[in-house]
């Protein structure tokens, strides 16, 4: 099980592209939230933002109280140095923001020297503007002779929810050359991989994140966001649908309240071949259209090419 905890709205970064909406004011941790924690088995707990090493504290907290559980974070990496001694000694998978090629959205580059940490992934957002994957991968391949260890490329998609970050919104255009790009390289990883026994590690990010998608299995009323895997958590312990806009609160009855939000607002999901993988995508999406086109392309032509391969006698 894995509970991701949003910890607050402050950043020491502004993104445009960010669809975070802002706390009215942040309560800090909650005992109820660490009795709930307490309760679950094989627990990981995921930090998020705003950025979370802006509450340390309130992170240590809970580390100490939950000694059998995982633990990871997401972090813009202003701090990671900082905090580094930390994350390795409760062993901490760490997730770093970098989106690569010409893109300065972010206005930090969190690889300028050597990282001696040995479980680190990267999170790269693809916006409008930024859908070129062969210019991403190629900044990556120059980063890590600087930082002196491989990076895994693990994109996902911009979510245009307010007027503000609108223009970062894809477009039908970046969605076709973005399908283009993902049929292109994941078709080349599963022909070198099952055919030749050939791992491609530049490509393999991209795979790992559609066969954890068709893996998936969602049932209606499960989201990609909230799950039978994956709850989500403010710093009161309340359950929500969305960790960057937390406006509706889930209870125990948590799967018949999303399928009535689907029934409502998206009643085409309950029908589509393809919602196993995608859990209905981002609900709070203004370009959910979109997405959903992105989806339900991509997670069809994957799922044909993934039996194939995996049926075939060389397939491992």
């Amino acid at each position: 099980m894995q509970a991701t905890i949003y910890m607050g709205s402050k950043c020491n970064l502004n993104c445009a592209y960010c669809h975070r909406e802002e706390d009215e004011r942040e309560t800090g941790l909650s005992a109820n939230l660490l009795e709930q924690l307490k309760k679950q088995d094989n627990l990981t707990v995921k930090f998020m933002g705003g950025e979370p090493t802006l509450y340390m504290d309130e992170i240590k907290q809970v580390v100490a109280a939950l000694p059998k559980a995982k633990f990871a974070i997401c972090t813009n990496g202003v701090n990671l140095e900082a905090y580094l001694p930390f994350f390795k000694k409760h062993d901490f998978l760490v997730c770093i923001s970098f989106d690569g090629g010409k893109n300065s959205e972010r206005g930090f580059d969190p690889f300028t020297k050597l990282i001696d940490y040995p479980k680190l992934a990267v999170s790269t957002t693809l916006h409008h503007g930024h859908t070129d994957l062969r210019s991403i991968i190629t900044s990556f391949a120059a980063k890590e002779r600087i930082i002196g260890r491989q990076l895994s490329f693990f994109p996902h998609f911009a979510h245009a929810t307010n007027d503000a970050n609108d223009k970062y919104a894809l477009s039908l255009g970046d969605a076709d050359y973005i399908l283009k790009q993902y049929k292109n390289m994941v078709g080349s990883f599963m022909e070198q991989r099952f055919k030749y026994g050939v791992l491609n590690f530049r490509y393999e990010g991209m795979f790992t994140g559609l066969l954890k998608r068709y893996q998936a299995n969602f049932d209606y009323g499960e989201t990609y966001c909230v799950n039978k895997n994956l709850q989500k958590y403010n710093t009161k312990g309340e359950s929500v649908t969305c960790l960057y806009i937390r406006d509706e609160k889930l209870t125990k009855n948590w799967k018949a309240e999303q399928q009535r939000v689907l029934d409502d607002n998206f009643p085409e999901c309950k029908y589509c071949p393809v919602y196993f993988m995608c859990g209905g995508g981002c609900l709070k999406s203004k370009s959910r259209d979109i997405e959903c086109y992105i989806n339900k392309e991509l997670f069809s032509w994957f799922k044909a090419e993934y039996e194939k391969w995996k049926g075939a006698s060389y397939a491992d």
